[in-house]
């Protein structure tokens, strides 16, 4: 099972498909890995936001991007076998932009930044409190037997206040329960963070869980993220 966190990002794509001009939320099952762990990319040079998605299904990790972030920016061709990691490097290059993975996000999910010459990455603090949360959330959800992750897929957006407390929790795709639905809601809006979101936070902050097996985050009994 899975839960991801993604900051201020849109998630009409994730559900309903890509929009032009959306924020951008991708994410397939990645093919069969050559010796290596190499996989066989060919991605032309085109409007970055395409070349992302594009590079979402090869390589079956979500891209995770804002809109205003790679508009007007194009990528550089990527041809031939990488790593994920080395194919995303390399359609990035001359962008301006880096991928970088973020604390508490499930393994092989990066983000994409303003690229840094020297110092920390303004988004330091943000990415620190995200993984907050997602701890926090990912308790809460463990702790009530009707909304522990492990078969179901959800999707939902919420706004942290200036308290710590989660407000306006809403469910973009269903559980696939009604009951749990309302259970997850309720749960939800019962998390209190013991910190108050950082200045720049863009919200609200959208989640997905995922069932068992389609990411890399840790069970229930085992605990996850921040302590």
């Amino acid at each position: 099972m899975a839960l991801c966190w993604f900051c201020g990002l849109a998630a009409t794509a994730w559900a309903q498909g890509i929009q032009s001009g959306a924020p951008g939320l991708v994410g397939t099952s990645a093919r069969p890995q050559e010796p290596g762990g190499l996989l066989t990319f060919d991605i032309p040079a085109q409007p970055l936001a395409a070349a992302l998605h594009r590079y979402a299904e090869i390589s079956g990790r979500p891209a995770l991007f804002r809109s205003e972030l790679v508009e007007g920016r194009h990528s550089a061709a990527v041809r031939g076998r990488y790593t994920r990691r080395q194919a995303l490097r390399a359609l990035l290059e001359g962008t301006g932009l880096t991928a970088h993975a973020a604390p508490g996000m499930a393994a092989g999910v990066f983000v994409l930044a303003q690229a840094q010459a020297r110092g920390p990455s303004p988004a330091h603090g943000t990415q620190q409190y995200g993984a907050l949360v997602q701890a926090r959330v990912w308790a809460a959800l463990c702790a009530d037997a009707r909304t522990a992750p492990g078969a179901y897929r959800s999707l939902f957006r919420f706004w942290v206040d200036d308290s710590g407390r989660v407000a306006r929790a809403r469910l973009l795709t269903s559980t696939g329960a009604a009951d749990r639905d309302a259970a997850l809601l309720g749960v939800l809006n019962d998390v209190r963070i013991e910190r108050s979101p950082p200045p720049g936070l863009e919200q609200p902050l959208t989640l997905i869980v995922l069932p068992r097996g389609q990411g890399d985050a840790p069970d229930c009994d085992t605990g996850a993220g921040v302590k």
